[in-house]
């Protein structure tokens, strides 16, 4: 059994707005293992991202605050750790990939300053010399050619996918245990996307770090993650191990999902069928369903899912696999 490094119990994130309170994230569980990756997908808004940032806690209070739960990295829960010291695990401990490397980097500085600053941060005992050749033997580990040079480099200077191994090599300078990447592949074309996933797998198999992949595309979660959690609405209707999640789906939500993966002919390259939908659109967080959120939108919805035998409760359905369904598909 793999060695558990994160463990998050029955997160609640909550946000003050002009209408009021809202609940962001409710009641999320999940486990990182070290040399593992969890997948964690969804629709935009469906708290994925917002869960990352608890982690870190990086929630901006105001407006947000995490309302309850534990986050416990290595068994010591991260919301009680004073906000000097969360700055030591902060980017040393657990590292975070941003969803835009353009705006998450300085553009006033070369991208050599940026991952020194990291090391000048957290390995406060290496020499400035050492934390220029770290930088440099970071950027050749992901993978940019011609390091030397590129280290002097400023963000505008590099393509999409160089900005975005620039942000791997500073995420991983202090080889944490615990890497999150938010949407790491977003805007990069298919064959870019295809070599930073293999990069990430390539570092995570000789550093034994475990991932929380956070992504809507679900070919990315097929290729890289061992275990998956679905989140619909701030919260977590299916989760199981990736192989049995496409095999056998057992939340409506998860199978749509899956559904809506283009499938082509390998003779022609022509889509096989037109895609399937999932009707209608996520509801507001002020608008909330009665009962099963996913309701208005799901082909099997009976009575008993709207509202007089309240919230459906994330339940085993296999080994290894819960679902938050009252009529979870066989």
């Amino acid at each position: 059994m793999a060695e558990k490094i994160l463990e998050v119990k029955d997160l609640v994130v909550e946000f003050k707005t002009d209408r009021g309170l809202i609940t962001a994230v409710n009641g999320v569980n999940f486990d990182v293992f070290k040399g593992k990756t969890l997948g964690i997908v969804g629709e935009s808004g469906s708290g994925k991202s917002v869960t990352a940032l608890s982690v870190m806690r990086l929630i901006p209070n105001p407006p947000g605050r995490v309302a309850g739960g534990e986050i416990l990295y290595r068994g010591k829960n991260v919301l009680d750790i004073p906000l000097d010291d969360m700055r030591t695990i902060r980017g040393n401990k657990i590292a975070m990939i941003f969803q835009e490397p353009m705006t998450s980097l300085n553009p006033v500085f070369t991208v050599g300053n940026q991952i020194e600053e990291v090391l000048e941060l957290h390995q406060k005992d290496l020499s400035k010399q050492a934390r220029q050749d770290k930088a440099v033997e970071m950027l050749r580990l992901v993978g940019i050619p011609s390091p030397e040079k590129r280290v002097k480099e400023y963000p505008h200077q590099l393509s999409g996918g160089m900005r975005q191994r620039v942000m791997i090599a500073m995420s991983l300078a202090c080889e944490p245990d615990i890497l999150i990447a938010d949407e790491p592949t977003t805007a990069l074309d298919v064959t870019i996307q295809a070599q930073i996933l293999e990069l990430m797998k390539k570092l995570q198999d000789e550093m034994g770090m475990g991932i929380i992949m956070i992504t809507h595309d679900l070919g990315v979660v097929a290729e890289t993650c061992d275990d998956v959690a679905v989140m619909y609405c701030g919260q977590i209707v299916e989760q199981a191990h990736v192989k049995t999640l496409f095999e056998n789906p057992r939340h409506p939500y998860t199978k749509g999902l899956i559904e809506s993966i283009p499938s082509f002919d390998s003779t022609t390259g022509v889509a096989k069928d037109r895609l399937p939908t999932i009707e209608g659109m996520v509801p507001s967080l002020f608008e909330l369903p009665e009962g099963c959120n996913f309701q208005n939108r799901c082909a099997y919805a009976t009575e008993k899912c709207k509202g007089q035998h309240g919230d459906p409760k994330l339940e085993s359905v296999a080994e290894g696999q819960t679902v938050r369904c009252f009529h979870p598909l066989s």
